[in-house]
Parts: structure tokens; sequence; C-alpha cells
């Protein structure tokens, strides 16, 4: 795994399609993402429930639900294939390379073991050299997500952690095997907004003096705008506009980016907004813009030509028939 990239990029998805058998037909949840994070860079990934955000995070791990396979397109880690890794190769890429931060922190945690037993099986099974007792690793690692008493917590099992206590063993555990990116599914989902912010802040933190990479997603665009330096837009399995933090949530380009920042954008006073209309179905392949049924700027050429893809400089992108320069 040690090739070095010849854009500079950690992980690239260029074109990716997931396809899940299902009883009822095939979904497709994923309708070619395309996707870069480099080394050091926090970036987001923001949309509704549905838009594959989650899938995007599976895809890169090749962690497919039952009936779920990558269909199209290709997942790389610095030049290498993640879809040709071996077995003993996936299980390094997960933890030493890649690691993944749950939605459900409780959850996510091994009921039957304890804190300590967690993140000391994580240190060994991806460190190969540990300078000292491993048990002062985890130790440490909870020292680092402002435990002030983690001998206490390393004794206690998962049902006996609070949310965001939970939560944060869980950070720890992602970043004790010393990865270059880190992913966060909704890592605050479930937390009242003191601890979310409190988590926010420990990742964001914790994330930067490790210099990795971070690659964070949300329906939430506040909690995104938080922690991510660039933002990326999904709608029906596509990121539909890519760029820097202040040019999405000031003057982002796409119709739907614009509804996402009307919705969060509220006066003193004014009633939460929603988007009219429901996130389409994934039962199809959309040929053409899958978010036209809603649009309020919708012409006749976004039913019959399929999404133009807008390179606009700086790693800006933008997949919309209306272009960047539109009022």
């Amino acid at each position: 795994m040690n090739a070095g990239p010849a854009n500079g990029a950690l992980l690239t998805l260029s074109g990716v399609e997931v396809t899940i058998n299902t009883l009822s037909g095939p979904v497709h949840p994923l309708q070619g993402v395309d996707l870069e994070v480099f080394p050091g860079e926090t970036v987001g990934l923001v949309g509704e429930s549905g838009c594959g955000k989650s899938m995007t995070l599976r895809s890169i791990l090749r962690l497919m639900p039952p009936g779920g396979a990558i269909t199209g397109g290709a997942v790389e880690w610095q030049d290498r294939s993640v879809l040709d890794l071996d077995t003993d190769e996936l299980q390094t890429y997960r933890g030493s390379d890649v690691a993944m931060i749950y939605q459900n922190p409780v959850t996510a945690l091994d009921p039957m073991l304890s804190v300590e037993r967690q993140i000391v099986d994580a240190f060994k099974a991806n460190r190969e050299v540990l300078d000292g007792a491993p048990e002062e690793f985890a130790r440490e690692a909870l020292r680092d997500l402002e435990f002030g008493n983690p001998d206490a917590i390393l004794k206690r099992y998962p049902h006996q952690l609070s949310g965001g206590m939970a939560q944060r063993v869980n950070i720890a555990l992602a970043l004790a095997c010393g990865p270059s990116l880190i992913l966060a599914d909704e890592p605050t989902t479930g937390l009242d907004m003191t601890t979310q912010v409190r988590v926010l802040d420990l990742l964001e933190q914790q994330v930067s003096a490790r210099n990795a990479a971070l690659l964070f997603i949300s329906h939430d665009l506040r909690a995104v705008a938080r922690v991510a330096r660039n933002i990326g837009i999904m709608y029906a399995g596509r990121v539909v506009e890519f760029g820097p933090r202040e040019r999405i949530l000031t003057e982002p380009s796409h119709p739907y980016a614009r509804a996402l920042l009307d919705c969060v954008d509220l006066r003193a006073g004014e009633r939460p907004r929603s988007i009219p209309g429901l996130v389409p179905r994934m039962t199809e392949v959309y040929q053409f813009c899958a978010f036209r049924d809603r649009c309020a700027y919708r012409m006749a050429v976004c039913d019959e030509e399929p999404l133009p893809v807008h390179d606009l400089g700086g790693r800006r992108r933008l997949l919309c028939h209306l272009g960047p320069d539109h009022d």
C-alpha cells in the first residue's frame, strides 16, 4: 500500500456505482460518484437522507450490504485499486489506512467487551510495534478525548456510557491505529446540541493534530460547515456540486444546494422550511437530472439531455444545465 498517488490524492472515487439486489428488484443508491480527498484536508458531504452519503463511505471500505456490489467506476487509495485488494490487504486498509466513526455510537461498540479491551485490541491488530504497554496507549487515547478519569472509563462497558461518551470512545478507536483518513458517518446523530458541538470540536482537533484527512457526512449543513473546508452536495447518488466551504455556503450554484441553504438560513421567528417534494426512489437509474421534479429552474433540456459536468477550476465542479452563473 505504499504507491505514491500521481495527483497527490489519498482517495479518489471515479464514477462509482452501487447496485443492491433485493426481493423487489435492484436498487441503485450510487449512480456515478466522483470525489477526491487529499492528505490532511477535511471534506464534507451533505444531502437529505437517501442521497447516498452513507453508501459512499461503504464503497470506500468495500463494506456492501447483503445483495450489494460496486458495479461501476473505481475506488483508488494512493493510486491503487481498493477493488483489487486481497483479504489481508483489505484488513490493513480498513483500520491502518482508513478508519470509520459510525452513526450510532453505542451500538458501534461491542457490548460484550470493556472499553479498554476494545481499544487495546485495535492497537494490537493494526500496529506492528508499540513502544510501551497497549493499556497505556488506550489510557492516553482517552485523555486526548478529554476524559478526566480514563482509568474508570476503560473499565466500563458500552451500556454504561452516555451517547457523547460512547462517541468519544469511537473516535479514540478510529484514531488508535494512526489512519491517514477518517470517515465519519453522521457522528452526532442522537446527541444534544451541546454534546454535538463538543464532539465535533474534539474530532476536528484530534484529526488536525495527527495531520489526518477527514471525510464527514451529514444531512445537517451546519454540522458539515463546522468541520469541513471543502463541501460536496449529494443528490440521488451523485455529487452535484463541490467546492470550498465559503463558496458553497454563500454562493452555491446548484438549485439543490441553494434549497438546502435556504432551509437553514432562518431569521428569528421564522418556522423551519423544507424542500417541496421527496428524494427520488433509487429503483431506477436516472439518465437525466434527478432533481428536476423539485427544481424551480426546470427547463426543457433537463428532460432531454444528461447532466453536463462543469469544471470551474480549483476543484470546483457542478452538475447542472443552468451552469455556474445563473441568478
